[in-house]
């Protein structure tokens, strides 16, 4: 269910921003990024939440999957330009994260964005709880 204008975080409540460029190849026919790669910008503040916060699981035979995405679109975005991603966590269960997510423009509001990733065992393929060290990381960028 869509949260309400007035009940979204605005830019500076999010724990982590990532800034990436609009490329060319990001649009579709209208001139505006494409719907599909939205997913990808949401992806890119993923890894590298993940990545800056020294998280690093294919080392230990684990990997991220995504498990749940739902995406709301405010505004187009267009080129040429760069979007602001922001994530911050929402809620952590045994082995899933769930990211509020955003992305932006100068500072507006362009998509609003809730994403459920699980933490696997690359041998077993099965989800594996997160360890006291990752929940101490996560601790620290949840959503306030």
């Amino acid at each position: 269910m869509p949260v309400p204008p007035s009940e979204r975080p605005a830019l500076e409540a999010y724990p982590f921003l990532t800034v990436h460029p609009v490329r060319y190849g990001d649009l579709d026919p209208n001139n505006h990024v494409n719907n599909a790669v939205i997913g990808t910008y949401l992806e890119i503040g993923r890894t590298e939440f993940f990545d800056r916060e020294g998280i690093r699981l294919t080392a230990e035979g684990r990997g991220i999957s995504l498990v749940h995405m739902e995406i709301e679109f405010h505004r187009e975005i267009l080129y040429p330009g760069f979007v602001q991603i922001v994530s911050g966590i929402r809620r952590v269960g045994s082995s899933s994260l769930t990211f509020d997510q955003a992305v932006f423009v100068d500072g507006m509001r362009h998509i609003s964005a809730s994403t459920t990733t699980a933490q696997v065992d690359k041998a077993t393929k099965r989800s594996t709880p997160w360890n006291d060290v990752q929940r101490a990381k996560f601790a620290r960028l949840m959503m306030r």
